[in-house]
């Protein structure tokens, strides 16, 4: 895929697009941006950890200091500085960490069920297949629409980056172009595109876009 979507590039000619590779074809990737839904199971041990882990730092710093807060008042409270809490803070600090546990394993196995992009993998796959179609066929519009849907499924796709980039070059939009170039390499799977990127950037510069 990537010799294809690199071809989309303005200035790449539709004939050697298809020479170089079937219509619509792309890479599988070697390894997933998001991690697998069963690592993240395995995360779920410790509140937070699986949301840092695919991306979702704040929320789960926000959770790991709660829960982590939570247990140590707990603790300190029944067994360390008894005399310092009033009786029934050390239930209350307890119960407080088992629910936030609870709330927090409910979230990250409903999120990895319903939310995680390897579920949308077809779905993101026939999307792209779409938009590279539409790109071909000066379809700008409708070939952006197939990637912004596919950015909303899984917003570290950097391919679909790469090629939502290279549409606001050719309809004009040079800042969400800059935009768009940027996330990808921002992306675990955005080194391959590294070359395409800067050069594309080199060019926007050039025509002060």
């Amino acid at each position: 895929m990537h010799a294809c979507a690199g071809s989309l590039i303005p200035g790449t000619t539709v004939h050697k697009i298809r020479r170089i590779v079937p219509f619509g074809a792309r890479e599988s990737r070697e390894e997933p941006t998001v991690p697998r839904r069963a690592w993240i199971g395995l995360l779920c041990f410790w509140p937070g950890l699986p949301q840092i882990w695919t991306g979702q730092e704040v929320f789960g710093l926000l959770l790991a200091g709660l829960f982590a807060g939570a247990v140590n008042l707990a603790v300190a409270s029944r067994w360390i500085w008894v005399e310092a809490f009033a009786p029934g803070w050390a239930d209350f600090f307890a119960a407080s960490a088992i629910l936030t546990w609870s709330a927090s394993f409910a979230y990250t196995a409903w999120w990895a069920w319903l939310c995680h992009p390897e579920r949308h993998r077809r779905e993101i796959e026939a999307l792209y297949r779409e938009a590279m179609e539409a790109y071909l066929q000066g379809r700008w519009n409708e070939s952006r629409r197939r990637l912004e849907r596919i950015l909303a499924l899984d917003d570290t796709d950097a391919d679909a980056l790469m090629q939502l980039g290279a549409i606001h070059v050719r309809t004009h939009q040079p800042e969400l172009a800059r935009r768009a170039y940027r996330q990808c390499l921002e992306q675990d799977g955005g080194g391959k595109w590294r070359w395409e990127v800067e050069r594309a950037l080199a060019a926007l510069e050039a025509r002060g876009g």
